[in-house]
């Protein structure tokens, strides 16, 4: 009696379970005129709500902005007027206005900064610029520029030293006019090359010749030579031969390759002249033995002077006159080779 009822109740479950589908009665009960009433009145009071909060935001945006204008841009306690300038060379107040557009009247709060800076650093004598802005009306700019290491010269360009229409080079070769000849340029070695036309100021110069010619400037100046001397040109003759004339009229031969091979001997050679009682006029380094080496009377003759070149001779282009080189239009002695060195000076130059 129980199984058949319990086989009864599990196939209506089963029937409730196949049920795909439930019919559910929805009534639509139209909403009485009250509730029709009071709902567009909500609606018409968040459409003016926002409304109005929209208006306010507006209206606050424009007066602020007017107050902004006012209080910057019309207000004269904003204007640049004098502007401060730091530099460690010779550009001038104008110069940095006329290069960046910069006018006493016009508003600190306008500045485009970066664009200063980028017209500062379009200028060929600086390296750096740095470009600082401090309310109400400060404007402050620091200019660091380059330090000339050696006047650029070329005979044939007419590009000539020691004159503000001359390039100087830095110490890592980019060229910039002179503009105003200071006394400090006037001790400046002088660097003469065949062609000019790929410098572009500002730039570091295409040819290689020219940069191991500073570097070899550099070495130079840095060298405390024994007799002293000091370095006043050096002559590209070619990409093979660099030619150095010092304040003594001494000329030095150097390739351009292996500096330091060659200061380092020609360093050995003055000293051991110097302490012969030697005065040296020429050494060719280009040699590693057999160094072809002239000297100096000890005395010129004044005979000697305006005397046409010994065939073979190196005759660097003169420059302006120096304190202590000789006057334009005047030749200085020649070389002279003298025999009967010291032992010990001819197995030097033998590079034994």
């Amino acid at each position: 009696m129980v199984f058949p009822l319990l086989k009864r109740r599990d196939r209506d479950n089963r029937r409730f379970r196949k049920r795909k589908t439930e019919h559910q009665l929805t009534l639509e009960v139209p909403p009485s005129k009250k509730e029709v009433v009071m709902r567009r009145q909500r609606m018409a009071l968040q459409v003016l709500r926002w409304t109005v909060v929209g208006g306010a935001a507006v209206w606050a945006v424009v007066f602020a902005g007017g107050l902004w204008h006012r209080a910057f841009n019309v207000s004269g306690n904003f204007a640049v007027g004098q502007f401060e300038l730091v530099t460690n060379g010779v550009i001038t107040v104008p110069q940095v206005a006329a290069a960046t557009g910069l006018r006493p009247d016009q508003n600190i709060t306008d500045l485009d900064l970066g664009e200063i800076r980028s017209k500062l650093m379009e200028l060929p004598r600086v390296s750096k610029a740095e470009v600082e802005r401090r309310l109400p009306n400060h404007l402050s700019i620091r200019l660091d520029e380059r330090r000339p290491a050696a006047w650029l010269a070329c005979v044939k360009q007419g590009l000539r030293p020691f004159d503000g229409r001359g390039l100087l080079l830095d110490r890592e070769g980019v060229a910039f006019p002179c503009g105003i000849v200071l006394e400090e340029y006037s001790s400046l070695p002088v660097i003469y090359c065949a062609d000019v036309s790929g410098v572009i100021p500002g730039r570091q110069v295409p040819a290689e010749a020219v940069r191991t010619a500073l570097d070899l400037a550099q070495r130079m100046r840095r060298k405390n030579w024994s007799p002293p001397m000091g370095l006043e040109q050096i002559h590209i003759l070619n990409e093979f031969t660099l030619v150095a004339q010092m304040d003594t009229d001494a000329l030095f031969t150097f390739l351009p390759s292996d500096l330091d091979r060659q200061m380092a001997r020609l360093d050995a050679i003055l000293q051991k002249t110097g302490a012969a009682g030697r005065r040296v006029a020429s050494v060719n380094l280009q040699l590693n033995k057999n160094v072809p080496v002239t000297f100096r009377d000890s005395v010129a003759s004044p005979s000697a002077v305006g005397n046409p070149a010994a065939p073979g001779t190196v005759s660097p282009v003169a420059g302006p006159a120096r304190q202590g080189a000789a006057a334009p239009g005047t030749r200085r002695p020649r070389p002279v080779s003298t025999a009967g060195e010291d032992e010990e000076v001819r197995a030097l130059v033998r590079g034994a």
